[in-house]
């Protein structure tokens, strides 16, 4: 079997490849056992899964080759362009347009428009339609050979031709770009030509027109203002006086007798509804008077004043006190003979009392309904005079109104006149100075006036040249650049590893760095470069391997199978870092390759391929004769072997099982580097004999739809997954001053 290191520190490592191959950690990759290099980068930016920083990293992995491309791009792009662009000749004519119209005395009404509103109106009335149609309607435009190859010239003229004030200030500079350049002169000049007739030209006929219209609108007012003056005489005449305070004393007087009036007819028709209301009342009650109930206490009243009643109650007092005194008195017999006349008497006693009650109540009845009658005719006579006084009222109510209305629309109408009169003689002021003026002014000179004709320009455009060659050189440096970024981003390559946490949802249990390669290879050799690297590396890996320790103690995880999703993303590496860890710490490890189509730990550890797993899986060699020790203390391991169908068909009829418990009983630890989830089934079968299984994860490399998938295999299978480990970010290092680095060196 494999032969016992005692537990005490290593020796400083020989000067060798096979001696710094297992003291330094060699990142490897476990398909082709390439080095991989690269500076290595802290991620800062917290987690992510997309957005900028997705763009953002994937241009810090792929900006050496965008540079490149778009570095060789933009020089083919800018060489073509430049070799082959066609020269283009400019014409210009340029035109004053002033920024206030220069009047000869006044300013007229139609001349206060904004400089910048009229540079705006004007350059959209140089190149509107109508104008772009005449200019291109002249004969020796027609038949030119720029006009004739274009399906609709007037589009086509209208997106080329440019019109601009240049500094802002008062010249119109009209310019056309053509490849020839006696074309783009006679174009420029018809459209500035056609411009000038059809639009400057306008200007001075519209205010003529305008004069025209202000003579027209004068007449119409002075017509209408003769019309108001004759109906104002005629109404003062009607109403006997044209004097406004008159008029509006009369009407005062009128008012108030209308309003009294008014006030009057009011309480009369207030007191025909109250009459009216009550008349209902009693009207109601009359046709209920067969009804009409009769109260006790009325009736009692009624009955303490008839005589009648008045003689009979003494007599039925009296009665009732004999038949009580006989009860008490008498002897029985006697008081039953006495007592039965004594109530025979009673009883005729209130009969006689209780008929004349009703006799009372019919008599208290014929009583109301005569209240009642009496009640309703004095209503019904009170509503007639009311009646006769409302009718009065009406007729002198409306009189007063009439009058009332006659002075108020009289006056009203005389004040509207006057002020219509005084309107029309402000407006016809108006009118009339606006003419003078405009007369003046039409003197003057026009706002916009040529000042340069386009001439045939005589040398190319450089600048358009130049220019369009920048734009192909940036597109084509940028191209690449968007293309390849864009590209790597849907990749979804692992960044941080906070990536793994949010896309996978895997605990991350530890960082490793990146060495550079020339630091790697140097790693042995004493110096304050190299043990930096080295403390970062050990502490990485050490970390991780405390917590394998942890997870050990609790869950009894001695079996630990190393995987990524694909192959190339570090997992020999980590693998072979974890057992030499673990064997530092004083636990007896064995690391065994069960990558056996392409395994790397027998060129790691300069030990022959064979025999090994493969050997043992098809009962060729036993376990004891593959178990091989290395330098480095409690540690062991166990190569691949050579790989044939056997072995495979062994793996996955479960003979693997004895091989496991075999080692879980002589090993402490057993770390198992394992081939590929994704691509192979090899590890599958492997990771139903371990008790947990840590992926790789290899930073810019791992997808993360990759290692989403691999997880889930895991996952079906039954597997428990310790989490993972991404290479390439930064280690967390907590000691790393000079003097922890000499003791870690010791």
């Amino acid at each position: 079997m494999a032969q016992t290191n005692e537990n005490k520190p290593s020796p400083d490592p020989p000067s060798s490849t096979r001696a710094m191959t297992m003291q330094s950690p060699v990142l490897v990759d476990g398909q082709n056992g390439e080095w991989i290099g690269g500076p290595a980068f802290e991620d800062s930016s917290g987690p992510t899964s997309g957005g900028i920083l997705a763009y953002l990293h994937a241009l810090r992995r792929r900006w050496l080759i965008a540079l490149g491309t778009g570095l060789l791009l933009a020089l083919s792009s800018a060489a073509a362009v430049w070799f082959t662009h066609t020269p283009t000749y400019t014409a210009a004519a340029l035109l004053r347009v002033a920024s206030t119209q220069q009047p000869i005395l006044f300013a007229t009404a139609d001349r206060s428009t904004a400089f910048d509103v009229y540079k705006g109106t004007q350059m959209q009335y140089l190149k509107s339609r109508f104008v772009l149609i005449a200019a291109l309607r002249k004969p020796q435009v027609a038949k030119l050979a720029t006009v004739k190859q274009e399906i609709d010239p007037v589009a086509w003229l209208a997106e080329r031709l440019s019109v601009s004030f240049p500094g802002n200030a008062e010249i119109m500079r009209v310019g056309l770009t053509s490849k020839d350049s006696k074309e783009v002169a006679a174009l420029v000049n018809a459209v500035v030509q056609a411009y000038m007739d059809e639009v400057v030209d306008v200007e001075g006929s519209q205010r003529r027109q305008r004069l025209s219209d202000l003579d027209r609108i004068y007449t119409d007012k002075e017509t209408e203002l003769r019309k108001q003056r004759t109906d104002l005489k005629q109404l003062a005449k009607q109403l006997g006086t044209g004097d406004a305070g008159a008029l509006t004393l009369k009407q005062q007087i009128t008012l108030q007798q209308f309003a009294a009036l008014r006030s009057e007819q009011a309480s009369v028709q207030f007191q025909i509804m109250r009459a009216n209301g009550e008349l209902k009342v009693k009207q109601a009650l009359r046709e209920r008077a067969d009804n009409l109930p009769v109260t006790e206490a009325a009736l009692d009243a009624l009955a303490q004043t008839d005589p009648t009643i008045v003689e009979l109650l003494p007599r039925a007092t009296k009665l009732r006190n004999l038949i009580t005194k006989t009860e008490d008195v008498a002897t029985p017999g006697v008081a039953a003979r006495r007592v039965a006349e004594y109530r025979e008497e009673l009883e005729d006693v209130e009969q006689q009392t209780e008929a004349r009650r009703e006799e009372l109540r019919e008599d208290l009845q014929r009583r109301k309904l005569l209240a009642i009658d009496d009640e309703l005719a004095q209503l019904q006579l009170e509503i007639a005079v009311l009646s006769q006084q409302d009718e009065q009222l009406k007729q002198d109510v409306e009189q007063a109104r009439k009058e009332a209305e006659q002075f108020g629309g009289s006056s009203i109408d005389v004040e509207m006149m006057r002020a219509e009169i005084g309107l029309l003689e402000g407006l016809m002021n108006n009118i009339a100075d606006e003419r003078q003026k405009l007369l003046i002014e039409l003197r003057s000179k026009p706002r916009i006036t040529l000042i340069q004709e386009a001439g045939i320009p005589k040398t190319p455009d450089r600048h358009k040249k130049v220019q369009m060659t920048v734009m192909a050189m940036m597109a084509g440096f940028l191209l690449p650049f968007c293309g390849i970024v864009w590209w790597d981003s849907r990749s979804r390559r692992i960044s941080s590893s906070a990536e793994v946490r949010r896309g996978v949802g895997l605990d991350v249990i530890g960082t490793v760095p990146v060495i550079p390669s020339g630091a790697m290879h140097n790693l042995p050799m004493p110096s304050k470069r190299n043990q930096h690297w080295r403390v970062k590396l050990d502490e990485s890996v050490n970390s991780i391997a405390a917590r394998l320790l942890h997870s050990a103690d609790c869950h009894q995880t001695h079996v630990i199978l190393v995987s990524s999703a694909v192959s190339g993303e570090g997992k020999t590496t980590l693998a072979t870092q974890l057992a030499m860890s673990l064997a530092r710490t004083g636990h007896r490890t064995v690391l065994v390759d069960f990558d056996l189509r392409r395994p790397a730990i027998d060129e790691l550890f300069a030990l022959p391929l064979q025999p090994g797993v493969s050997e043992v899986l098809r009962r060729e060699a036993k376990l004891s004769e593959v178990v091989q020790p290395t330098q480095a203390i409690n540690l062991f391991v166990i190569t691949a072997g050579r790989w044939s169908r056997g072995g495979m068909a062994s793996l996955a009829n479960g003979d693997s099982k004895v091989l496991f418990e075999t080692l879980r009983s002589q090993f402490e630890f057993v770390v198992v580097d394992g081939s590929p989830l994704l691509p192979l089934a090899d590890a599958r079968y492997v990771s139903q004999n371990v008790d947990g299984v840590v992926l790789s994860v290899l930073r810019d490399v791992s997808r993360v739809p990759r290692v989403l998938a691999a997880s889930e295999v895991l996952t079906s299978f039954g597997v428990r997954i310790l989490g993972a480990v991404v290479t390439g970010s930064a280690a967390e290092v907590y000691y790393r001053d000079s003097a922890y680095e000499e003791y870690l060196e010791t």
